[in-house]
């Protein structure tokens, strides 16, 4: 999901369950998302059906990810660092 204002990915950042412990049955969530860019604030209402929770990624996964091989193509650009982390 990417803000509406800047068009950067919002990321979930709070989680609520509005119905009780439905294990059987669908339930609400309220789904806080956080520009990862303006830093604006989003809420959403989510139908979530039983095991949602397990199957799904954490919310930072596809951030980390990115991160990650950011970081890489970054060292892999100085010299000496690309070989030395090989090694380990």
């Amino acid at each position: 999901m990417h803000c509406v204002e800047c068009g950067a990915e919002m990321i979930l950042v709070n989680v609520v369950q509005l119905q009780g412990d439905t294990t059987e049955a669908p339930s609400l969530e309220d789904h806080r998302f956080k520009c990862s860019g303006c830093h604006q604030v989003k809420q959403r209402r989510v139908l979530t059906s039983h095991g949602r929770e397990i199957d799904a990624a954490p919310a930072s996964t596809v951030q980390d990810e990115r991160v990650a091989a950011l970081l890489r193509c970054v060292l892999a650009k100085i010299p000496g660092v690309a070989r030395q982390s090989g090694r380990a």
